[in-house]
């Protein structure tokens, strides 16, 4: 039986390419990752990588089109707030970290 998908995640990697799933702006951020959570027909919830990139602007980009057009909630866990700016289709402001 088909997954339910059930939310769209966007999370920071940490420097040793490990996924961030808390909000904390004193850790280091060397990228991000999309993933799709969905729930199997047991009940179960699994979660899809869709993607990584460098920077946050393209992550978010992806992640808002992906919860858009399958009409499910996104789910921000990076360190930091992403700024919404009226009048354009997708935020890309927030934080990012030189090495």
């Amino acid at each position: 039986m088909p997954k339910q998908p059930i939310a769209v995640e966007l999370e920071a990697i940490n420097r040793d390419g490990e996924t961030q799933v808390v909000r904390d702006s004193g850790l280091t951020v060397q990228g991000y990752s999309v993933y799709l959570r969905a729930v199997e027909a047991s009940g179960l919830a699994l979660a899809t990588w869709v993607a990584d990139y460098d920077t946050i602007g393209p992550a978010y980009e992806l992640a808002e089109r992906l919860s858009v057009a399958l009409a499910i909630p996104l789910t921000v866990l990076v360190p930091g707030l992403l700024i919404l700016v009226k009048g354009e289709p997708t935020a890309t402001a927030g934080p990012t970290t030189a090495n």
